[in-house]
């Protein structure tokens, strides 16, 4: 649900005014009556990780059950281009923790 800030009204009372959870975050802004710090899932990076992993493991599984040697190329295909995505997450890792770690730190969007 979006919620639209009017022009009096200012973004602490716009994200107070309900329930708001984001993608990507580990709590919501509401958790019943009591306010928490919006923070990033510090487990981020490995499940994007894991989720990259699965479907590869998932696209040379059905290359393996293909009947059709083209659609079977092209799983295995599909499977090693994410394998360089796999390349690029662990050689960029450093960075991707240290954007987290700053955006946990900094506060509530965008506050520094």
């Amino acid at each position: 649900m979006t919620e639209k800030i009017t022009i009096q009204q200012t973004a602490p009372e716009a994200t107070s005014a309900g329930p708001s959870c984001r993608v990507g975050h580990s709590v919501c802004m509401r958790n019943g009556a009591e306010r928490t710090t919006p923070r990033f899932n510090r487990y981020l990076y490995e499940n994007l990780v894991s989720n990259v992993e699965v479907q590869i493991e998932s696209w040379n599984r059905q290359a393996g059950r293909q009947s059709n040697p083209e659609a079977a190329q092209a799983f295995r295909l599909k499977a090693e281009g994410l394998g360089y995505t796999l390349r690029l997450l662990d050689a960029f890792q450093p960075e991707f923790r240290e954007l987290i770690g700053c955006a946990n730190h900094s506060g509530a969007y965008g506050r520094a």
